[in-house]
């Protein structure tokens, strides 16, 4: 009797289990075909095919202005100033005479020098006419010639006093600004002004890391003023520095600029250099491209056989230079691929895509 108890509840335990499981299969079911009446998960974005473009990979960096003929002019000897014969900020000639210190007691013994080195002179001639007729002897003669010889060498020493005490413009240059006034008096070494050369061309110093020194002389760089990006100009690399640096292991390089107006001595600029062949490369724009900690990588959008629709699949990417909206790609990209832009950071791989706007592909470029 028990055993029969036994039976009846465990074929009604078991119809209700079996009750339970068909109901939760049937709603499995349901739910699957309801989920399947979703569309697919997708996204929209603007595709762009990968041009190509000839780039060359190039380094910056800072240059520094250099005019060929500059001079802090000092004085040799001390003395009282009797004339300044030049404004602060003009153009001097050269030779022109720009500060005079006194030089009158020069002057004078000058006159007293000059008058002794012809009487001197005059000595000698009489004494060489004698010397013909042996008159005189040969000591008087080297006497009167040493005599002569000496009177010549002191109006040279008060030549040079004099002009160590006249300032002139060693070159055409513009000078700096003075406050200098007559009867000032100015110790020997004193500043005077600055003088900056008036050429027809400027030079531009600048380093660059060891790993750039292949650049050579003859080679062209670019210069832009800083702040201004949109001008550049171009120089020509004159001369290489034969010894690299101590401090930052850079090499110093200089370039000749002709000459610019609104350029300044110690003016700072951007010098761009390139330091590659240029090379044909893959082109696309900088929002095709994603980082993350994998690395630089973009979105090659693959077309599904019914036409309407891509794939996405991640693709790993080298960058190189960076061109207004458009960033080359070294390695990782053919010229043609069809690569997500705007939106592509929606993306993931796999994922069905639709192109809002699609662009005709481009015509191979040698």
């Amino acid at each position: 009797m028990n055993t029969r108890r036994w039976l009846i509840t465990a074929a009604i335990c078991i119809s209700v289990f079996a009750a339970l499981g068909l109901t939760k299969a049937l709603q499995i079911r349901a739910a699957i075909a309801y989920g399947n009446s979703f569309p697919e998960p997708s996204e929209t974005v603007e595709a762009v095919y990968a041009e190509s473009h000839s780039s060359q990979q190039k380094v910056s960096t800072i240059g520094e202005l250099v005019m060929p003929q500059t001079l802090a002019l000092h004085t040799e000897s001390e003395g009282r100033i009797v004339a300044v014969n030049f404004s602060s900020g003009a153009i001097v000639e050269q030779g022109q005479i720009l500060i005079q210190l006194d030089i009158a007691e020069e002057v004078a013994r000058l006159k007293a020098a000059k008058a002794s080195a012809k009487l001197a002179k005059l000595d000698v001639e009489r004494i060489s006419k004698l010397r013909t007729n042996k008159t005189v002897s040969e000591e008087r003669f080297d006497q009167a010639k040493a005599q002569h010889d000496i009177t010549l060498a002191n109006i040279g020493a008060l030549q040079a006093v004099i002009d160590k005490k006249t300032l002139r413009a060693p070159f055409r240059a513009h000078t700096g600004i003075h406050d200098f006034e007559l009867g000032e008096y100015l110790s020997a070494n004193a500043f005077v002004t600055d003088l900056v050369g008036i050429n027809d061309y400027i030079w531009v110093d600048f380093n660059l890391p060891l790993v750039h020194a292949q650049i050579n002389i003859g080679d062209t760089v670019s210069l832009n003023t800083l702040g201004n990006e949109s001008e550049a100009l171009n120089a020509k690399i004159i001369a290489k520095h034969s010894i690299m640096s101590a401090e930052s292991r850079n090499l110093r390089f200089r370039a000749r600029l002709p000459a610019q107006a609104r350029f300044h001595h110690n003016e700072v600029v951007k010098v761009t250099a390139a330091v590659e062949s240029a090379r044909l490369m893959a082109r696309i724009p900088t929002t095709s491209i994603l980082h993350d900690g994998l690395g630089d990588y973009v979105y090659i959008l693959e077309a599904e056989a019914s036409g309407d629709s891509y794939r996405a699949r991640r693709q790993s990417v080298v960058l190189g230079a960076e061109e207004g909206q458009f960033r080359s790609i070294v390695s990782g990209l053919d010229k043609g691929a069809y690569v997500a832009a705007n939106g592509a950071f929606k993306l993931r791989s796999g994922l069905r895509v639709f192109v809002a706007q699609r662009e005709t592909k481009p015509s191979p470029q040698h």
